[in-house]
């Protein structure tokens, strides 16, 4: 049985100002689903006092470590006083540019959940991989090593991302990613006791969201370029 309420999640990356969150400010939604907007960390104050209060403030990365001397790190537990309710966690930019392993990931994704925010924790291919029909071998390897070792009945998020689509206007056909969040699925099951929500990322936008939201086992979207306008994110949230 589907569940028609979605996980609509907005990362901004390096992009945004307080004039873009005014305009967030005056987004309205037809639908139940759960938005949650991803801002820079120097926007989370603003986002807390500006955006409506059915949006979910969430930040796009936290160390690893609670405290200490990590000059330029924040913690979970500092972005849990900001009234920060979920975190991304693994996304393929820190993977690749900051060579973040899995263990790294999963070490994240345990402070998250110590600090009581829900991780967003992001898994995909690249396309040497997809070409190499390791798709579905890199998916095993990332969910054994960054999250199989959770607390069984832990709040989390997972984000299939493929590499190889995010920011490129390209996106797996609907066999594609029925395939692989089906098999996302599967694995989970295998390690978590709770159902854990799978959305989709990679070129997701006003004009596919529809379709790609209603292939089975997707939760929601997670949403780069796209929700940097207010419109478009607009559409989107009301898929």
């Amino acid at each position: 049985m589907k569940n028609n309420n979605k996980i609509i999640a907005a990362n901004w990356k390096m992009n945004g100002s307080e004039e873009l969150m005014k305009e967030f400010s005056q987004l309205t939604r037809a639908k139940h689903n759960e938005i949650i907007i991803c801002p820079p960390f120097t926007l989370l104050d603003t986002a807390k006092t500006t955006l409506p209060n059915f949006i979910k403030i969430g930040a796009q990365n936290c160390s690893e470590e609670d405290k200490g001397p990590f000059t330029g790190e924040i913690s979970a537990s500092m972005l849990r006083e900001k009234s920060v309710s979920h975190v991304l966690v693994g996304h393929s930019e820190r993977r690749t540019l900051f060579k973040e392993t899995d263990d790294v990931i999963f070490k994240k994704v345990k402070a998250s959940i110590r600090s009581k925010l829900t991780p967003i924790v992001c898994i995909g291919e690249t396309l040497s991989e997809k070409e190499a029909n390791k798709t579905l071998q890199t998916l095993d390897s990332q969910i054994n090593g960054s999250l199989a070792k959770i607390e069984p009945y832990a709040q989390v998020i997972v984000a299939y991302e493929p590499v190889w689509a995010i920011g490129t206007g390209l996106i797996p056909n609907e066999n594609e990613i029925k395939e692989t969040h089906l098999y996302i699925k599967t694995k989970l099951n295998q390690h978590f006791n709770t159902d854990i929500p799978i959305l989709y990322g990679g070129s997701a936008n006003s004009e596919n969201c529809s379709q790609i939201i209603s292939i089975d086992n997707v939760g929601g979207l997670l949403v780069g370029g796209a929700s940097l306008k207010k419109h478009d994110f607009k559409a989107i949230c009301n898929c």
